[in-house]
């Protein structure tokens, strides 16, 4: 055990990537696995890269081709794939423009349409400058700028230590799902069954589509793009369940890692017949395993996905004239709730929109007694949204008035449509959702 921990403690010397948040759109977690090891490593460092000149700035994405450009040193690809590695970390670089993500999406006439896009566009290495040149495509830019909803956060030091391709993709996907998510499952449900909170069953060929198993052929040729690979549950098993558990599992009972998995088969198809599914158990340090703290093994007590089978009466919902009427503003003078309602839009719109908003809702107030309360009361209830809490200045805005005012007012009768401002320049319109599942 202590030379296990000594090589991971070496690997970790090696790798002195520092430990911070980066977001990913789900759509990008949720694609294949078409990228290798370092590869994926640079994503991930060309990511950190765009969140210290973009996302911690408040910027969108850039309207210029040339913002586009990331200039990286050997220092910094002794960094993605260790100081001696830095040539082999340079031939992986040079070849990722050459790959594309699958991706489908639905146009607006509703046509579906199959492609493939890339990560980095344009590599250039300078040889007086000794600088490497990376321009990272603007199809991808939008994902990891400005992500308002289903994105994954996860920590860019631990990704980086990772070294199989499917460990990082299964540290991505135990990332998407680590939180208070609960699976739900109608069938089951009929049945009284539901799932434990970071319980997640995978239908094999959702399995097999995520991490790139499936044979894939063009759309139009019909020609074989990728073969398949681990056709049986056992290569499965051995070569990338059993791989990414270990490393993850090490990671985490060594103080490097915030989370790790379980696993068992799901359900077959016939008595000892084709595995269907994978159920996974993730761990973390908020969330620990219970009992004996080790990757199952046979012999131990069996791993349960649900929850203990008793029946709860579900609280009945307040309505929404209900939780007006808790508000601690409700029933206050008028000009007081004017001037807390003020002092509340301008946490997070511009002057200019406090302005706009406050002028309508005086309006609304004129017919309505309640409706500055009404407005405190749908930003305060986004204001106690997890994702609101922890995300960007640019996010909050945009719920505040994409949400709270635009849809959530309905509630009480009325909306407030944001303040029209200047049309986009071709060059700033965003891209169509390339990664939209289908």
């Amino acid at each position: 055990m202590a030379r296990k921990k000594n090589e991971i403690l070496k690997h970790i010397e090696q790798a002195k990537m520092p430990h911070e948040q980066i977001r990913w759109s789900n759509a990008i977690v949720n694609a294949p696995v078409v990228y290798s090891l370092l590869e994926r490593r640079m994503l991930y460092f060309l990511t950190g890269e765009v969140k210290h000149k973009y996302v911690e700035k408040n910027l969108g994405v850039p309207a210029s081709w040339q913002d586009l450009y990331f200039h990286l040193t050997d220092k910094d690809l002794g960094l993605i794939g260790g100081k001696t590695n830095v040539l082999n970390t340079y031939e992986a670089l040079s070849e990722l423009g050459k790959k594309f993500v699958p991706v489908s999406f639905r146009n607006e006439k509703g046509e579906l349409i199959f492609g493939r896009v890339h990560w980095v566009d344009t590599f250039f290495y300078n040889t007086e400058t000794k600088l490497y040149d990376v321009r990272v495509s603007p199809e991808i830019m939008p994902y990891l700028i400005d992500i308002s909803k289903s994105f994954t956060t996860f920590d860019l030091g631990t990704a980086m230590l990772l070294r199989s391709k499917y460990t990082q993709k299964f540290y991505e996907l135990c990332s998407q799902f680590c939180g208070d998510f609960r699976y739900s499952d109608p069938a089951e449900e009929a049945l009284g069954n539901m799932y434990k909170k970071r319980v997640i069953p995978f239908q094999m060929d959702v399995f097999r589509r995520i991490f790139n198993l499936e044979e894939v052929r063009d759309a139009r040729t019909k020609r074989i793009i990728t073969p398949a690979s681990y056709q049986n549950y056992k290569d499965i098993k051995q070569n990338i369940l059993e791989v990414a558990q270990k490393e993850l599992y090490d990671l985490y009972s060594n103080g490097f890692s915030n989370l790790w998995f379980d696993y068992q088969e799901g359900a077959k198809k016939g008595r000892g017949g084709k595995v269907l599914s994978i159920v996974v158990y993730i761990y973390t340090k908020d969330n620990p395993k219970q009992g004996n703290a080790l990757p199952w093994q046979k012999g131990d007590l069996p791993l349960d996905p649900f929850e203990e089978h008793r029946v709860e009466e579900k609280p009945k919902p307040m309505t929404a004239m209900q939780r007006l009427h808790a508000n601690m503003w409700y029933g206050c003078p008028q000009d007081q709730q004017e001037y807390a309602v003020q002092a509340l839009l301008a946490r997070y719109l511009d002057k200019d929109e406090v302005i706009y908003y406050m002028r309508q809702i005086r309006l609304e107030a004129r017919e309505c007694s309640d409706s500055y309360v009404q407005v405190m009361q749908v930003i305060q209830e986004k204001e106690q949204q997890p994702k609101f809490k922890s995300g960007t200045k640019v996010y909050k805005h945009n719920n505040i008035v994409k949400f709270a005012l635009q849809e959530n007012l309905k509630e009480f009768g009325w909306s407030l449509s944001p303040m029209q401002k200047r049309r986009k320049s071709k060059k700033e319109v965003v891209e169509p959702d390339l990664f939209r599942q289908i």
